[in-house]
C-alpha cells in the first residue's frame, strides 16, 4: 500500500498544480455593465525600424466588483483579417484591481509585426476559463489611428500619448501621474510605476516622457541673451578704436594672460581719471566717493575677481580715512 501511496502521490501533486494554474479565478461572474475600447493608437518604427507598438485605453465596470481582478477575468487581443490572433495579453491591475479606466498595450518587433495599417480588429473578451453567468462577454473596434515616420518622430508622438493618457488617469483616480520639468509634461514616480509595467521598452520607446532629457532651447541668433555686462560691453566694443582684442592676442604669448591685461588698463585709466580730479577738487570727500566706485566697477568688464578685491579695499580703506581725517 505504502509503495502504492508512493507511486501516485507524485501523479496527484501534479494534477492539483495544473488544477490551479488552469482555473485562477472564481464561478458565477456577473456580466460587465460597461466594457468599452475608449482609444486605440498604433505607432511604426517605435523603438527600431519596422515594429509596432499599439495603446489601448480600456474602461471596465461592474454593478458589483469581482472579487478577481480585471486582469484575471479579460483578456486584450489584436487580431488580423480574417479573426485569427496577432498579439494578446492582460490588462495590469494596478488601480482599483484593474477596473474603470486602463491601458493596455502591444508591442510587436519587425519580424513579428504583421502589415502596417491593415484590416485589424482589437478585442476585449472574457477569460474563456471562466464561468460568467451568461456568455463570455466581448467587444471590438476597427477604429485605429496610424501613426509612422522617423523613429525620433514616432518617439515624441508615442511620449505625447503617454503623457496626454496619463493626465486622464490622473482625473479618473484622483492619483498624481503626471508632473512638470523644464516645463515639460513628465510621467510622476507613480506613472512611472504603472506605465513600466504596461508599455514594453518605455523608456525607449517614449524617452521624452520619463523626465531624463534636457531640452536645448533654439535661440534666435546665435547665442541667448546675458547679464554678463563685460560680455555684453566686448561685443559692442569689438571692431572699434577701443577693442583691446589685438592688445591681448599679441602680448598673450608672452605670458601675461588676458585677465592681468585688461586690469592693468582699466585701474591706469581709472587711477589718471582719479588724478585728474585731484588737480581740479584735491583731495576730499566728493573725490573719493566719485571715484571709488569706478575702481569696484572692474568685475563687470571682465577683471579678475581677486584684483578687483584688493583695490576695492583699498579704494575703500582710502575713503573711510579721507572720512575720518575730515578732508573736503
Amino acid at each position: 500500500m505504502k509503495r502504492l501511496m508512493r507511486s501516485f502521490l507524485p501523479i496527484f501533486l501534479a494534477l492539483l498544480g495544473v488544477l490551479t494554474f488552469v482555473v485562477p479565478v472564481s464561478a458565477d461572474v456577473q456580466q460587465p455593465t460597461d466594457l468599452d475600447i475608449q482609444d486605440t493608437s498604433a505607432y511604426e518604427n517605435a523603438r527600431e525600424t519596422g515594429d509596432q507598438l499599439y495603446l489601448i485605453t480600456y474602461y471596465i465596470d461592474f454593478d458589483d466588483l469581482p472579487e478577481d481582478s480585471a486582469a484575471e477575468l479579460f483578456i486584450f487581443r489584436l487580431l488580423d483579417e480574417d479573426d485569427d490572433e496577432i498579439i494578446a495579453a492582460n490588462c495590469y491591475a494596478f488601480y482599483n484591481r484593474g477596473y474603470g479606466m486602463g491601458v493596455v498595450a502591444f508591442y510587436l518587433d519587425d519580424d513579428e509585426a504583421p502589415d502596417w495599417d491593415g484590416d485589424y480588429t482589437v478585442q476585449i473578451v472574457g477569460n474563456p476559463l471562466v464561468s460568467w453567468n451568461g456568455t463570455a462577454p466581448s467587444t471590438t473596434t476597427t477604429s485605429i489611428d496610424w501613426t509612422t515616420g522617423s523613429t525620433d518622430d514616432v518617439q515624441q508622438y508615442v511620449s505625447a500619448q503617454i503623457a496626454y493618457i496619463a493626465g486622464e488617469l490622473q482625473q479618473s483616480w484622483s492619483v498624481e501621474m503626471t508632473t512638470t520639468q523644464v516645463g515639460s509634461t513628465v510621467l510622476s514616480d507613480t506613472g512611472r510605476s504603472y506605465f513600466l509595467a504596461v508599455v514594453p521598452y518605455l523608456g525607449e520607446v517614449a524617452p521624452y516622457v520619463m523626465g531624463q532629457y534636457t531640452y536645448t532651447p533654439t535661440w534666435p541668433e546665435d547665442s541667448p541673451a546675458t547679464d554678463n555686462w563685460g560680455t555684453e560691453l566686448e561685443s559692442a566694443l569689438d571692431g572699434t578704436v577701443f577693442d583691446l582684442g589685438p592688445v591681448i592676442r599679441a602680448r598673450g604669448p608672452n605670458g601675461l594672460s588676458e585677465g592681468h591685461i585688461k586690469a592693468a588698463i582699466y585701474y591706469t585709466l581709472v587711477v589718471a581719471f582719479f588724478i585728474l580730479l585731484l588737480g581740479k577738487h584735491k583731495l576730499s570727500k566728493g573725490t573719493m566717493l566719485l571715484v571709488w566706485p569706478f575702481f569696484v566697477a572692474g568685475i563687470f568688464i571682465g577683471v579678475p575677481l581677486t584684483w578687483t578685491i584688493i583695490v576695492a579695499f583699498l579704494a575703500v580703506g582710502s575713503t573711510v580715512w579721507v572720512f575720518y581725517r575730515g578732508t573736503g
